[in-house]
């Protein structure tokens, strides 16, 4: 299950309305609990609504990977670029030398 708040990549293979085609392949955010398909018009299966630029789509289980979880927890953020010692920096050769 998908909680809201989780950012999700819509595969390509996606069938969508035109309006909602714009969200294909892009990351969205899941803004609803699961439900089963709203009628007979709709495949069956678990569907959720999805917030994609200031838009709500609803948008079926096995079409959204997650990319993240709202509620991991990260105790202590890490990046090697922020452990190397400081660039060497040459100084600029003086006109007269």
């Amino acid at each position: 299950m998908l909680k809201p708040g989780t950012l999700c990549y819509v595969v390509d293979s996606c069938v969508a309305s035109p309006m909602t085609q714009r969200a294909v392949g892009k990351i969205v955010e899941i803004a609803s609990a699961p439900y089963e398909a709203p009628d007979r018009g709709y495949l069956p299966g678990t569907y959720y609504d999805v917030l994609f630029e200031g838009w709500t789509f609803y948008c079926r289980s096995d079409k959204l990977v997650p990319i993240s979880d709202p509620d991991a927890w990260i105790e202590k953020w890490t990046d090697d670029a922020l452990d190397l010692p400081p660039p060497r920096v040459h100084p600029e050769p003086s006109p007269d030398r």
